[in-house]
């Protein structure tokens, strides 16, 4: 019961938050993820297990791959432009990860003829 309260006053603060910088916040509740909707789309995906805050790849799908932090250490982030402020530890942990996708994209499709 502890951590359901926990997890309420985590994800109120994380909706104040992200109400600073935009006109309207909503949250839908799920089975495993709740929805965030900001400025009416579906912008966050929020693990209910994990308090891991995912990014969307579309109203009904969540980004493994864009994280924000938890709901503990949402703070860490201006979420005016997504990004997280310098000097922090959330800093360190996206800038590490971003790394790591920049490392492993591999660009899709046929590759191009090339004409002699």
């Amino acid at each position: 019961m502890e951590r359901a309260i926990q997890y309420t006053e985590y994800m109120n603060s994380f909706v104040d938050s992200l109400l600073k910088h935009s006109q309207s916040v909503e949250v839908n509740k799920g089975r495993r993820y709740d929805k965030v909707r900001v400025d009416n789309a579906v912008t966050f995906f929020v693990d209910k297990e994990r308090w891991t805050i995912y990014g969307a790849k579309s109203p009904a799908q969540h980004n493994v791959r864009r994280t924000y932090g938890t709901l503990a250490s949402h703070t860490e982030y201006d979420w005016g432009t997504r990004k997280p402020i310098p000097n922090t530890p959330a800093a360190a942990s996206h800038e590490a990860l971003e790394n790591s996708i920049k490392a492993t994209y591999k660009k899709r499709g046929r590759p191009r003829k090339v004409n002699p």
